[in-house]
């Protein structure tokens, strides 16, 4: 059994931290420390479609926050650290290109950059990358390091790419859709007697979304997947579907399109990515 992480063309990857409680805090002699920051905040950038995915979760014994991402090598990553409404929390690169430049295992320096200040980010190898933010107010720094390996876990999406969001034709362009996918599964393979490896996928996608008028949508999918793939890996597995956003308040349902890739290279590591379109409305 090989358990899967995606990673969309605009999405995200989540996985919680695990802290120390309270009482372990106060047992070992070390301070709990208080939230800096009265709101969530998120990674934010290229590889997440700049949307809420990474979430930063607090380390009430470190006075730290930390969040996940998974990451492609190959290309450049730009991300900031901002809360939702891109105004209370903005941090970003106090310097230039090419000063904004993140060296792995390397605190690098933060600054308050509304609109600006993109930090800029290359792996050299695909995997599960932490971000850790050191929110000192006279010196905020933010950690980037390899974590693990990727390939497990589930992953949000949005169709909000780049932070532009998808228009049904049914809505008009006045009623944007904004949405957020979370995708688990997990993948088996086992030897195929004719040759060659079979992969069975067990997907589910759970989404909710809402238009500019306050509707709600709503969406529920078990995608089984099975296909054949190569002795020695080393292949690239492509599947379309339609899915569909029930709407909430009797209006009109939403349908999509979602492409599903698996992607198995030489040494057996899987990759899978979910890209989401808009489609249709029902009639």
């Amino acid at each position: 059994m090989k358990s899967l992480k995606s990673i969309g063309l605009a999405a995200f990857a989540a996985v919680a931290l695990l802290g120390i409680a309270p009482t372990q805090a106060v047992a070992s002699g070390k301070p709990v420390y208080t939230p800096p920051y009265d709101v969530e905040v998120f990674v934010r950038g290229s590889f997440n479609g700049w949307a809420l995915g990474a979430e930063m979760k607090f380390d009430a014994v470190e006075n730290k926050y930390v969040a996940y991402a998974e990451l492609t090598p190959n290309e450049v990553h730009q991300f900031k650290i901002a809360s939702e409404d891109w105004f209370t929390v903005d941090l970003g690169s106090p310097a230039l290109p090419p000063g904004n430049v993140v060296e792995l295992g390397v605190p690098e320096p933060l600054a308050n950059t509304p609109g600006y200040g993109n930090m800029e980010l290359s792996v050299p190898v695909p995997g599960v990358y932490s971000f850790t933010l050191d929110p000192d107010p006279a010196n905020p720094t933010v950690l980037v390091e390899y974590a693990r390996q990727g390939g497990d876990g589930a992953d949000r999406y949005t169709f909000n790419y780049y932070g532009v969001p998808y228009y049904f034709d049914c809505l008009g362009n006045a009623s944007p859709v904004f949405t957020d996918i979370r995708v688990e599964g997990l993948l088996h393979h086992r030897q195929n007697p004719a040759g060659g490896v079979i992969y069975h996928d067990t997907v589910r996608i759970d989404g909710v979304g809402f238009d500019q008028l306050g509707r709600e949508y709503r969406m529920h999918l078990l995608a089984p997947l099975i296909f054949n793939g190569k002795q020695d890996g080393s292949f690239t597995y492509l599947d379309k579907a339609t899915a569909v956003f029930i709407a909430q308040d009797g209006g009109p349902n939403l349908y999509f399109r979602y492409l599903y890739k698996a992607t198995v290279g030489p040494d057996g590591e899987v990759k899978r990515e979910f890209t989401f379109y808009a489609e249709r409305c029902s009639p």
